[in-house]
């Protein structure tokens, strides 16, 4: 395949360190460790990245407003045409940070995490008084003008308060409030088990999540949606059976073609959900001839040569010629390779017609 020489969209992990304790840590692999990039060696890439024509950026972590010299970091990124985004907790002020991303007009969103509408659900996954900094953040960034969002992993403790997390949103005036399924990595897969949703809350948060959506329109969105939206239009699919010519092509994932992100130390991975599958580091050679020419990400690429058949888990079934192929970090974390089937993407998992390996 054809591979662009820079993709459109990096994700600047900018430091490993965080302050609140997340039962489901996506970093939890790595956070606090030391050995962040300092400030010489983020401009020095945010150079390069400006050189070979990348368009956006996101700015994430750990907790990114931790960074003393965060200032310096998106003073670097301005001089240059990047839109960013953000992810944070929200917990840290930093005034300053703030007055700069206002005065930029280059800011996209502000995304914060929100696992509760209130202390009791949010500061029992983040750690007490996470939710109150939380909304003492949210305002800041909020009287400033910028752009805020809020994101929500659903899972067993919040799965009933997405109503009130709506409330909350619409009430404090966010532009969106985004739900997201809990993903197999970091922290959350010693926590899977007990956070996970089962078949009957799935689907009962499809419900609620629908008629939300359909309540609020144009505040209520995010991935979990998008997915129960694919599963409903496959199933009013017309199935084509399972020949080699009717098998959808594997076109899920835009790691390593559009996208990819920098770890605090300067690995860089397809994306934030695949944190350890490192393929380069930008302290040993720059960061294009990683893209172009990386071992690890030649392999990686390797899967959008393949058919969905090409998963034996998918072999006879009869919608084999409209599934995508899913998250590729599902079976990866899981220790079943990036080659491996992804039961959350599966419309028969979804039916309930077949069993998943998590």
């Amino acid at each position: 395949m054809k591979i662009p020489s820079a993709p459109q969209k990096v994700t600047l992990n900018v430091t490993n360190r965080c302050n609140l304790i997340c039962i489901y840590c996506a970093v939890s692999t790595t956070k606090n460790h030391p050995g962040d990039l300092n400030l010489v060696e983020w401009k020095r890439l945010i150079d390069e990245l400006a050189r070979i024509k990348v368009f956006n950026l996101v700015i994430s972590g750990g907790e990114p407003f931790l960074r003393s010299d965060l200032d310096e970091i998106l003073k670097r990124i301005f001089q240059y045409h990047f839109r960013i985004s953000i992810n944070t907790n929200g917990t840290i002020i930093n005034r300053s940070a703030i007055n700069l991303l206002a005065d930029s007009n280059r800011v996209d969103n502000v995304q914060v995490s929100l696992d509760g509408p209130d202390e009791r659900t949010h500061d029992r996954m983040r750690g007490q008084g996470s939710f109150k900094k939380m909304m003492e953040g949210v305002v800041q960034f909020m009287e400033s003008g910028i752009p805020l969002s809020f994101n929500v992993v659903v899972h067993k403790i919040n799965q009933n308060f997405l109503p009130h997390m709506v409330n909350l949103a619409k009430r404090i005036g966010v532009s969106r409030i985004s739900f997201s399924p809990l993903s197999p990595q970091g922290g959350a897969i010693a926590h899977f088990d007990e956070l996970r949703l089962d078949f009957e809350d799935e689907k009962d948060v499809e419900h609620c999540l629908k008629d939300l959506r359909r309540d609020h329109a144009g505040l209520v969105g995010g991935n979990m949606l998008e997915t129960f939206d694919l599963m409903e239009r496959i199933s009013h699919s017309e199935p084509k059976g399972e020949s080699v010519h009717e098998a959808n092509w594997i076109t899920s994932c835009g790691g390593s073609v559009s996208e990819c992100a920098i770890r605090p130390e300067g690995g860089v991975i397809p994306c934030d959900r695949l944190w350890d599958y490192q393929v380069g580091n930008v302290r040993e050679a720059p960061f294009q001839s990683i893209w172009l020419h990386s071992k690890g990400f030649e392999r990686f690429r390797e899967r959008y040569s393949k058919r969905m058949n090409s998963f034996e888990e998918c072999l006879g079934c009869s919608f084999i010629s409209v599934c995508r192929g899913g998250c590729p970090a599902v079976p990866y974390n899981l220790g079943k390779g990036i080659d491996g089937w992804d039961p959350f993407s599966c419309y028969m998992v979804y039916a309930g017609q077949k069993q998943g390996y998590v």
